[in-house]
């Protein structure tokens, strides 16, 4: 299939080639430390195969190589065995283990710096290859203080220490180093870095748990990912395109699997078919001490779960070369004398219905159809839709079943696979007989219309053929208004509600005595919907929770499946509220709540976290997230996430100064709540307009989206448009009056401030700066740098209008220190900042040193002046931006 290539057409590392140097900066630290102590003779750096041991210390001996004469000792496996083998090298003659003597002389002199010369540097990858000999001259070196030179040396974990060096250890003369495998996030820069390209959370995820972290194991699993087209380029971001799996087999047989006995075979086999197992199920093929053997060989673990022990295969590419190597007729019997086993024990436990299915699937190809529904309910909690989808789709082989149909429809849709699931969910519809049934169907069968292929009419025309079949009943009236909200016409949502009995989600509820039921959490969706759209977003915060715990605590999903789905809603309410920590950490709660194989749910935490980025004025980290939704969006066919993710993707650009190129995929303003047309696609549109010139049409198109968003109830996203239009400067402050109208409405502090601004620039007689100021500090207080940084721009030149020199030129330097850390950001509110700060570049440099407290001594070293100079130059400083010393200047210049 060729060799896999990165994004930009570079050949992915292949063989033994590295991936790119990431993530180990606190190591190299560490080793840089060591060699800078005086005291210390060498560091010696364990850990398991493949966590990165050679290649950082081949990258600090690299490193150090510009200033210090670096020895490498050639150690290897295969020369283990040879006396002097690593040294022989570096010995005039030959190397005779009776010469012990003579040659260490001779390495002495080697490895001896000149006098007043850095220290030799002396690197040993594989201390523990190393024959008797060359170890025994090694110690005597190291305990040598006079050779002064510096030890690098690697030891697999746990490895026995030659015992000078542990001997140094004690002195504190040898630090060890522990290097472990990645998190997460140095993952996710390893990756991109390697493939030249974002990754996608779900990718980033489920190839970190894959590799567990681990450099060598990752690299394999990327390369074969890679290549079989498991993990491919969607508009610029890297993303699975299936389960791991089946890439995982191109990894060569593990031989000592054939070495062990076969009772420990056999249970590494089990449990390759049936995954972890309790610690009695282990106990019943091999004795403790053969089960204690595997797990100190590192092929199993054993864990606590639930105050259960149980049993687990090490590593997953294990499972997948044992599954592989077992011939079938075994694995059926493995897998059926398991499925006894836990018969016999009752089936009680949670998790054993859909073990019982996939094993019995597994050995015979079909199960119980109860059974496989059961287990296919129980994937659904976990999120496994692919196992979802299987066990579904086994059940209906057996025949007609509505709740298989259900579970099958949401699982094809969730992969984005709506030509199949609408089907599906028609005959689930068609073949629905009780109320219950007919309501699940057409929640699920109108949801898919609609964010699968972004038709609101079809998605209510599904819910008015359930109503003329059983009725105006709660789910449905629930579903109506969340699609009605969904796709802008919040007032007929809130209606919709208003009618409904009892107005707030509570039939069958606690308040009604009995047990919280799927139409509740359908009924607290919608209501968090319509809150957050009218502004009333504090008690959407306080609805998405409850609906979040209710769900939670569901048995029974197939109408309201995914808790994870209420969070990216809290997200955006905290974010509307202006509590943007609790935001980010809602939306980060919602990726690690469900799992990565629910691809079209994790569309909208990646557009939800562009959004708050995009608030907060980290506008490259916006644009990377909106590329994220908007590709994870085209990968599962949802058109109606797609525009969603593309709006905010071009409006982060626009922030920027730039035209994106994808702004030409904007659905064109028309009608301004068409499913795939809302107020953010607008807001979008005017910041285009605004880019070409066009600030007449770019404010109408602003000023009539908002007020049509108003008359329909939707007072959030209205002061988002008018907001914007007030930060484009003079061509916005007539919306000023109109935006704190629309600000009344909506709850919390980033409404607050919007409103303080408003009120900021309408005096008659122009902006007032020191209201500006002040609403400035109180939004960087909030987080929202950016807009900050626009209002202390403007203060800056309503000063400036005053022939306030000093005053404007504090405020335009307030404005560009939050600029710094809005990434690139370049708007029209910040275009006039950088001419108002009359400062040199020597000049500026030296008034961020001293606002630093460096002392007028230090900032003279470091310029080469004389401390009378730099006191001048701080006097001038001060002048010009209208401050009396070091203090206000740090108050001007940092944030």
């Amino acid at each position: 299939m060729g060799t896999p290539v990165t994004a930009d057409g570079r050949p992915l590392p292949a063989g033994g080639s590295p991936l790119p140097f990431t993530g180990r900066h606190a190591e190299l630290e560490r080793l840089r430390g060591g060699l800078r102590r005086p005291g210390c003779r060498g560091v010696v750096l364990t850990g398991e195969g493949g966590v990165g041991k050679s290649r950082l210390a081949a990258e600090f001996a690299d490193e150090a190589a510009a200033h210090h004469r670096t020895v490498r000792l050639p150690v290897s496996e295969a020369a283990s065995h040879v006396p002097l083998a690593a040294f022989a090298p570096h010995l005039t003659g030959p190397a005779l283990p009776g010469e012990l003597g003579r040659h260490f002389q001779e390495l002495r002199q080697l490895l001896a710096a000149p006098a007043g010369r850095p220290r030799t540097l002396l690197l040993v990858d594989g201390l523990h290859h190393l024959d008797g000999s060359s170890l025994t001259l090694l110690s005597a070196l190291a305990a040598d203080a006079a050779t002064g030179f510096f030890l690098v040396a690697t030891l697999p974990q746990d490895a026995e220490w030659p015992e000078a060096l542990r001997s140094l250890w004690h002195q504190d003369a040898v630090e060890h180093l522990r290097i472990g495998p990645f998190d997460r996030a140095t993952t996710a820069r390893l990756l991109a870095d390697t493939l030249g390209a974002p990754v996608s959370a779900p990718a980033v995820r489920a190839l970190w748990e894959a590799g567990r972290g681990n450099a060598l194991w990752t690299r394999e699993i990327l390369r074969a990912a890679v290549r079989e087209g498991t993990l491919r380029p969607v508009d610029e971001v890297w993303c699975l395109t299936g389960p791991l799996d089946d890439t995982l087999l191109d990894a060569p047989a593990e031989g000592r699997f054939r070495a062990l006995p076969e009772d420990r075979r056999t249970l590494l086999r089990l449990l390759a078919l049936c995954g972890p197992l309790g610690l009695a199920d282990a106990l019943a093929r091999v004795t403790p001490e053969a089960l204690a053997d595997l797990e100190e060989e590192r092929l199993v673990t054993v864990t606590e779960d639930d105050r259960r022990r149980r049993v687990q295969l090490a590593h997953p590419w294990h499972a997948l070369l044992l599954r592989r190597g077992t011939p079938r007729l075994l694995a059926r019997s493995l897998l059926l004398e398991q499925a006894g086993r836990v018969r016999d024990h009752g089936a009680r436990r949670h998790g054993d219905a859909l073990a019982l299915a996939r094993w019995e699937l597994d050995a015979t190809g079909t199960a119980d159809p109860e059974l496989l529904v059961r287990a296919a309910g129980h994937a659904l909690d976990d999120g496994d839709v692919d196992t979802m989808c299987r066990l579904a789709r086994a059940a209906l082989t057996q025949g007609p079943h509505v709740v298989a149909g259900l579970l099958l429809g949401e699982g094809l849709g969730q992969r984005g696979e709506f030509g199949e699931s609408i089907p599906v969910l028609e005959r689930a519809f068609g073949e629905a007989r009780t109320p219950g049934e007919v309501e699940s169907a057409a929640a699920a069968l109108s949801q898919h219309h609609l964010y699968g292929l972004g038709d609101a009419l079809a998605a209510l025309g599904v819910l008015d053929r359930a109503a003329g079949r059983v009725g105006v009943r709660p789910a449905l009236t629930a579903c109506r208004a969340g699609l009605l909200s969904a796709v802008g016409r919040n007032d007929e949502a809130a209606a919709v509600l208003a009618l409904a009995e009892g107005a707030d989600p509570k039939p069958g509820g606690e308040d009604a005595g009995g047990a919280w039921t799927q139409t509740d959490v359908l009924l607290l969706q919608a209501h968090l919907r319509v809150r957050l759209s009218a502004g009333r977003v504090d008690e959407a915060v306080r609805t998405g929770r409850h609906a979040y715990a209710v769900q939670s605590g569901l048995a029974d999903r197939w109408t309201a499946y995914y808790p994870a789905r209420s969070l990216y809603l809290v997200a955006a309410a905290l974010l509307e509220s202006g509590r943007l920590d609790e935001a980010e950490r809602t939306a980060l709660e919602g990726q690690e709540a469900m799992r990565d194989a629910v691809p079209a749910l994790t569309v909208w935490f990646a557009w939800v976290r562009g959004r708050i980025a995009l608030e907060r004025g980290l506008v490259t980290d916006a644009l990377a997230h909106f590329r994220e939704a908007r590709a994870l969006a085209r990968l599962c066919g949802q058109a109606f996430a797609e525009q969603r993710a593309l709006a905010g993707l071009v409006l982060a650009a626009a922030q920027t100064g730039r035209l994106a190129p994808e702004a030409e995929a904007l659905t064109p303003a028309g009608p301004p709540y068409s499913p795939l047309c809302q107020p953010d696609t607008l807001r979008a549109h005017g910041w285009v307009l605004l880019l070409r010139g066009a600030d007449g049409p770019a404010r109408e198109l602003m000023l009539g989206a908002a007020r049509a968003a108003l008359a329909r109830g939707e007072a959030t996203v209205a002061t988002a448009l008018l907001h914007d239009v007030l930060r484009w400067g003079s061509a916005g402050r007539g919306v000023a009056a109109e935006l704190a109208a629309a600000t009344a409405l909506v709850q919390g502090s980033l409404a607050e401030v919007r409103a303080a601004h408003a009120a900021a620039v309408a005096p008659a007689g122009g902006p007032d700066p020191a209201a500006l100021e002040a609403v400035a500090e109180r939004m960087a207080a909030l987080g929202l740098h950016l807009y900050a940084a626009e209002a202390f721009g403007e203060a800056a030149g309503a000063w400036r209008r005053r022939d306030r020199a000093a005053s404007a030129a504090r405020a335009a330097a307030r404005a560009l220190a939050l600029r710094g850390r809005c990434q690139e950001a370049a708007t029209p509110a910040l275009a006039g900042a950088s001419a108002a700060v009359p400062l040199s570049a020597r000049e500026r440099d030296i008034a961020l040193m001293a606002a630093r407290g460096r002392t007028s001594r230090e900032i003279a070293e470091a310029y080469v002046l004389s401390v009378r100079t730099v006191e001048n130059h701080l006097g001038r400083i001060y002048r010009k931006l209208g401050v009396t010393g070091r203090a206000d200047l740090a108050d001007v210049l940092l944030v």
